[in-house]
């Protein structure tokens, strides 16, 4: 007489499961435990990784057992593309056996896909700049799962949502970053005299992935040309000698001196607030009433901070 085949109930879980939000087409580690009540070692089973489709995105053995429970190897699985929320299950396929016939398990496990996120930024903004005049600023980018962005195209736009000029990220970092590429973008400041907000927004329709850009914005002070010359001279009062590298500021014009402890700024006809900083000294402040060139001694107090 034929012995009658065992049936055994499984349990299958995921110990490492992707994350609650993963990026799109991200590749996530994903490990799989299953178990009997009989502590019967299943190896010759498979885990498979099922979408909501019902098609197989991955298949894997099990591939050791502990006295208690089989477990996969950790396995690489791609996420999906499209931003949303999804249902993917792990079932476990058991081996044949004439002795014990092991029930097929699953179990279910959701996560979110979204969007990679692109920053924006800009730097190296002259301020002020002259009505009309070019200048120059940087502008960089940097995808939130490393996408390389090299020749990526950017449009500015002023404070009028008018197209100023388009450009494109270069192909290689920043130094010192984690891949921020950037480039160098020649503008022409408006012909008149103000204060603006101009925008940048980099172009990512083109990228293989879903990408959710953020723009980056920049403040723009325009003046109009200058009329003479402001030489502020900056010493150490008590000593007498010069101080190099201080921070001039002739409202709203900024320099720093020489090693000589000079330096010359351009500015307009009109009164000026005119302050100099430098470490461990104390602020200088005057105001210039300037009606041609002009010289100003600005002598610092040595004051170390004492807690430096």
């Amino acid at each position: 007489m034929e012995s009658e085949t065992q049936q055994h109930q499984t349990h299958v879980q995921l110990i490492l499961a992707p994350p609650d939000e993963v990026d799109a087409g991200m590749d996530v580690t994903l490990q799989v435990k299953v178990s009997c009540p009989e502590k019967c070692d299943l190896q010759g089973g498979q885990a498979r990784i099922i979408n909501e489709e019902g098609a197989v995105v991955k298949e894997v053995d099990l591939a050791s057992f502990d006295g208690e429970a089989n477990e996969t190897d950790e396995f690489i699985v791609e996420m999906p593309v499209g931003p949303g929320s999804y249902t993917w299950t792990a079932v476990f396929v058991p081996p044949e056996s004439e002795e014990v016939q092991h029930e097929q398990s699953s179990a279910p496990f959701t996560f979110t896909v979204k969007p990679h996120r692109i920053a924006t930024s800009v730097w190296g903004v002259p301020l002020p700049v002259t009505q009309g005049e070019k200048f120059a600023v940087k502008i960089g980018a940097k995808c939130s799962a490393g996408c390389s962005l090299a020749g990526l195209p950017f449009v500015v736009y002023d404070d009028k949502g008018k197209q100023v000029t388009t450009g494109e990220l270069g192909e290689v970092p920043l130094p010192q970053t984690s891949g921020l590429l950037w480039s160098e973008q020649e503008l022409v400041a408006p012909d008149e005299e103000g204060l603006y907000t101009w925008v940048v927004e980099c172009l990512a329709s083109e990228l293989e992935l879903p990408h959710q850009v953020s723009s980056g914005s920049f403040r723009l002070k325009t003046v109009r040309p200058p009329d003479h010359i402001v030489t502020v001279e900056v010493i150490d009062k008590e000593r007498k000698t010069p101080i190099k590298n201080a921070s001039v500021f002739v409202h709203p014009y900024r320099s720093s001196t020489d090693e000589h402890g000079i330096t010359e700024v351009e500015v307009t006809e009109d009164k000026h607030e005119l302050y100099v900083k430098m470490q461990d000294y104390l602020p200088f402040q005057t105001t210039v009433e300037v009606a041609g060139d002009v010289t100003v001694k600005a002598e610092l107090v040595w004051c170390p901070d004492p807690y430096a």
